[in-house]
C-alpha cells in the first residue's frame, strides 16, 4: 500500500552540529504596488530577510503595514491590480514572477497559509475528513481516497485534535474556534510544506485557545523543521514563540533582529511606541487605554523622509531625509536618525 512520507526534520534541514541552518526563504528588495486610479499604492517598499529552516519569524506592526501583502506576493495571492517586483527565493526557485499554473504548484507543496478566520476559509457544506482529504488528493494525486483518509487523521492527531476519528465525519459548525483553525493547519501540512505562513491565525480566538495553537504552531515547527512565517500586530506572541523579529511601517522593515536582541534592546521609536501601547496591570483603573499619536501614512502619498515622523516624538528636521535599514549593532538593525540607546554598549 502506498502511504504518503512523514515529514521529518532530517529532510527539512541539514544536522546543526555539521552545518548552519539551512535557508529555505530568501527574499530581496521585494515591492508591491497597487494602481488605484493616478495615485499608486506602495503597500511593500523594498524589505529583504532570510528564512531559516525550524526557525519562527515574526513580522508585527499596525493594521496596514503591509505585512500580509508582503506574504501573499510570495504566494501569488494578490490581485491583478498589484505589481510585484524584487525577489522571493523559495529553495532556490524564484517565485517572482511564476505564471498561474506553477503557483498552483507551490501552494500547499512548498508554502501553505493559514488564514485568520477558520470559519471562512473552511467550506460549510464538507465535512472536516473530506476537505483535508481533497487536500492530500491535490498535492498527491496517486493517493486513494482509502489512504488519503488515514492520513487526514493522522493530521488531525498531529495537530491534537480530541476524537480524530469522530471529528473526521464532521463539519464545522459543530466545531469550536479553536478547533476549526487545529483542521485549518492540518490543511496546511497536507503537502508537507517547507514554509507555513501563520496570518494572524489566533486573532480571532480567547486567550487560552491562542495559546494552545501558538504551542502547537512551535511543536510541529521543531518536530518537522518547518520554517513559520508568523504575522501578528501581537507583540506578545511574537516575545514569547519568535526567534526573529521584524517591525514594519508603511511598507518597510524598520527595526529587525533575533527576538531576545530586539525586545532587551528597543532600539526604533515606533517599535517603543508599539511596546507602549500594550495595556499594563499595574495601569491604575479606569486609565484610558495607551495609544500611538496620530495616524498611519496613506501609503499613495507618503511623508518625505521617515515615514513615522509626523508621529513620531523624536523627529527633528534630520529626519526629512529617509534613514535606511542598518546593521547598527550586531545582530540588530534599525531604520532611525534618532534610536533609543539608553544602555548601549
Amino acid at each position: 500500500m502506498r502511504t504518503l512520507p512523514e515529514p521529518t526534520v532530517a529532510d527539512a534541514a541539514p544536522d546543526a552540529s555539521t552545518a548552519e541552518p539551512r535557508t529555505v526563504l530568501s527574499v530581496e528588495n521585494l515591492r508591491v504596488t497597487f494602481t488605484r486610479g493616478a495615485r499608486p499604492v506602495h503597500a511593500v517598499n523594498g524589505i529583504s530577510y532570510e528564512l531559516q529552516a525550524g526557525r519562527m519569524l515574526a513580522i508585527i506592526g499596525e493594521s496596514g503595514s503591509g505585512k500580509s501583502v508582503s506574504v501573499r506576493a510570495l504566494m501569488g495571492l494578490l490581485p491583478p491590480s498589484a505589481s510585484i517586483t524584487g525577489s522571493a527565493r523559495l529553495d532556490g526557485r524564484e517565485l517572482v514572477g511564476l505564471d498561474e499554473r506553477s503557483l498552483r504548484g507551490v501552494r500547499g507543496n512548498d508554502i501553505s497559509v493559514v488564514f485568520q478566520d477558520p470559519a471562512r476559509s473552511l467550506n460549510p457544506t464538507m465535512s472536516v475528513g473530506h476537505q483535508i482529504t481533497e487536500a492530500i488528493r491535490t498535492h498527491h494525486r496517486e493517493i486513494g481516497k482509502k489512504e488519503a483518509a488515514e492520513r487526514a487523521i493522522e493530521l488531525l492527531r498531529m495537530v491534537r485534535l480530541p476524537a480524530a476519528e469522530r471529528r473526521f465525519h464532521e463539519y464545522p459548525h459543530q466545531l469550536s474556534g479553536g478547533m476549526r483553525q487545529r483542521v485549518m493547519i492540518a490543511i496546511a501540512l497536507a503537502g508537507n510544506p517547507k514554509v507555513l505562513i501563520a496570518d494572524e491565525a489566533t486573532t480571532a480566538l480567547d486567550v487560552t485557545t491562542q495559546a494552545q495553537i501558538m504551542e502547537l504552531l512551535v511543536d510541529l515547527q521543531e518536530r518537522l523543521g518547518t520554517a513559520v512565517i508568523l504575522i501578528s500586530h501581537d507583540l506578545g506572541l511574537a516575545a514569547s514563540y519568535a526567534d526573529e523579529v521584524h517591525v514594519m511601517y508603511a511598507g518597510r522593515i524598520v527595526e529587525q533582529a533575533d527576538t531576545d536582541v530586539l525586545f532587551r534592546n528597543v532600539r526604533m521609536p515606533y517599535t517603543k511606541a508599539l511596546l507602549g501601547a500594550i495595556p499594563q496591570l499595574s495601569t491604575p483603573p479606569h486609565s484610558l487605554l495607551p495609544v500611538i499619536g496620530g495616524h498611519p501614512p496613506d501609503l499613495s502619498a507618503l511623508p518625505v523622509g521617515c515615514s513615522f515622523r509626523p508621529r513620531c516624538p523624536r523627529a527633528t528636521e534630520k529626519c526629512e531625509e529617509r534613514p535606511e535599514l542598518i546593521e547598527a549593532e550586531s545582530g540588530h538593525s534599525y531604520a532611525c536618525w534618532h534610536p533609543h540607546l539608553e544602555g548601549a554598549k
